[in-house]
């Protein structure tokens, strides 16, 4: 199986049907979610089906919202959904690995845009999770960012299909979020017409998707654009899980029996 040849297929026809919507539709909105749906599809079709794949909202246990996002990854099986109406979902913090931002055109005013965006959700607190018995034998870890976490901590990507020159996009990116802390940044972007930019370990020169205390900002000017993020991306969600979600928190002090 050529895997190079499958993906290069896969990009010149997600790049056809934005053009096609680009020339096609007027409204800004209109092409947005127009390709939203070409990133969905992709998604749709390559990640497990162990993920699935919402737009909407993101809220904690704490009153906490995110701003309206464009693709939420989260677990298929365990996620339970607070409110749906068409296409947009509100869903607990608790059960999403990853938020894919797509953009059409990715300059540095669309950057300061997903910085917001991505700090909408990585303030968001993840604790409504029932507690391990203590007898337990076997209690989950997850190794990302350089830290040990008991639960898998939220993600957050650009998915673009153009862009002004990549390095200039990985310089922007560099200033605007160099001083945030690792796992509280925008991890990867991938811009389908020019490249990705990553992360490279300093100790090996290797790839990886999220940062990590001895990484560095990479910009890899590519046509495998596409295959390259995917690689990237499935290596860290095969591994993608999550603890039992418990609805309690989000409850507070919630009084039944006595509301008439």
């Amino acid at each position: 199986m050529n895997l190079e040849k499958i993906f290069e297929k896969v990009s010149n026809r997600m790049i056809s049907d934005f053009e096609e919507a680009k020339d096609a539709l007027n409204h800004s909105g209109l092409k947005g979610t127009a390709n939203e749906e070409i990133v969905k599809i992709f998604l749709r079709r390559y990640l497990p089906k162990t993920l699935d794949i919402s737009s909407g909202q993101i809220a904690d246990s704490e009153g906490g919202v995110s701003k309206q996002l464009d693709i939420i990854i989260h677990d298929a099986h365990k996620t339970p959904i607070f409110y749906q109406s068409a296409d947009t979902r509100v869903i607990p913090i608790e059960c999403v690995y990853a938020v894919i931002e797509v953009k059409a055109y990715l300059n540095k005013t669309e950057l300061n845009t997903s910085l917001q965006n991505m700090k909408s959700v990585k303030s968001l607190k993840k604790k409504a999770f029932f507690t391990p018995h203590p007898q337990q034998s076997i209690i989950k870890r997850y190794d990302m960012f350089g830290k040990i976490w008991d639960y898998w901590p939220t993600t957050y990507f650009i998915f673009a299909f153009d862009s002004p020159d990549l390095t200039s996009v990985q310089t922007n990116l560099y200033q605007l979020q160099n001083s945030i802390e690792i796992h509280k940044r925008i991890d990867s972007v991938c811009i389908i017409k020019k490249g990705v930019i990553t992360n490279k370990r300093i100790t090996d020169n290797t790839f990886t998707l999220l940062p990590e205390p001895k990484t560095v900002s990479f910009s890899c000017g590519t046509k495998k654009s596409i295959l390259l993020f995917y690689s990237l991306f499935t290596m860290v969600f095969n591994k993608a899980d999550m603890e039992p979600f418990n609805i309690q928190p989000y409850l507070g002090e919630m009084v039944f029996g006595d509301d008439h």
